[in-house]
């Protein structure tokens, strides 16, 4: 399992990627996102399912990749003052993709621009969630 939060502000990025999958698909993410958040806090939690035993027994017996279905859930917040108030708007998202995706991932390729990535469908939610 890969967990990974991103926290943005207005002056600052903060989040617990220390794998080198988890500092890609960070990158990626910081990377893609349409906006700057000014005046509100944004936190994003990801939980990814990539069921390493199925991927090291595919690897072992040399099968490809991606017959192994990972699973993605994701919620995104943005908390923000209105008339002096906290308000807090949230979306979830859950997803499935190969797990070579995170083999490619790993080997340090850019899938936020593929449009059949978990990362491109990830980002598209947090802009559309942002436009609101």
């Amino acid at each position: 399992m890969i967990r990974l939060d991103i926290t943005r502000q207005k002056a600052m990025v903060q989040s617990n990627a220390l794998s080198k999958t988890q500092k890609a698909i960070k990158q990626q993410i910081i990377s893609t996102i349409k906006s700057s958040p000014l005046n509100e806090v944004q936190t994003l939690e990801i939980t990814i399912k990539d069921h390493p035993v199925e991927r090291f027994l595919s690897k072992l017996f040399e099968m490809p990749e991606d017959i192994i279905q990972a699973g993605l859930k994701a919620r995104f917040t943005r908390a923000y003052m209105e008339n002096g108030k906290l308000m807090a708007k949230r979306t979830q998202f859950s997803d499935t993709f190969t797990a070579d995706q995170l083999t490619d991932l790993k080997d340090g390729k850019n899938l936020s621009n593929k449009k059949d990535s978990f990362i491109y469908r990830l980002v598209e939610r947090i802009n559309e969630a942002i436009e609101e």
